[in-house]
């Protein structure tokens, strides 16, 4: 299933990135929803090409429900996601561009995605562009699609949790 979202952030790109290749903010956010940042590993410094590599065990409960009755019969309480992310070095005007992965192999699920940040008047826009799908016989579709229309409640979390966290 295709989606596209964006968003808006009152602080500037270079900020905002800063903090999204954060582990401290990464960890911090996977703990406030009742996960654990099993691993992260970032390569690059902010003033070029930065690559991600995250691990979550998130809860199954916060899940779409559709992702909810089959992962609480066949994978417990907990999902193992796993984040890969590869991002430009800052344009001139301090937008990025990233390439994004995330997997849940238990679950045959995976979103790919494209997500840039860039200036806006009131601060950064933050827009996401990708796929969502899930390869379970006669439910993937159905995982796929109840996954896609959280891609904008996910956004907009984290773009509340980028504000609270830079205003601190």
């Amino acid at each position: 299933m295709a989606f596209k979202e964006s968003t808006t952030i009152a602080h500037p790109p270079a900020d905002v990135f800063s903090a999204l290749v954060d582990e401290d903010f990464n960890r911090a956010v996977t703990e406030k929803l009742g996960g654990a940042l099993v691993a992260f590993e970032r390569q690059g410094e902010l003033s070029g090409p930065v690559t991600l590599t995250m691990v979550r065990s998130v809860p199954v409960n916060k899940l779409p429900d559709a992702v909810q009755k089959f992962a609480g019969r066949f994978l417990g309480d907990k999902l193992s996601v796993e984040q890969h992310e590869t991002w430009s070095a800052p344009g001139a005007d301090g937008s990025r561009t990233g390439q994004l992965v995330v997997t849940a192999s238990a679950a045959k699920a995976s979103v790919t995605a494209e997500q840039l940040v860039l200036p806006a008047e009131s601060g950064t826009e933050v827009q996401v562009t990708g796929t969502t799908e899930c390869k379970i016989p006669l439910v993937g579709g159905k995982i796929a699609q109840a996954a896609e229309p959280r891609v904008g409640k996910v956004l907009a979390r984290q773009a509340r949790e980028v504000t609270a966290w830079l205003n601190k």
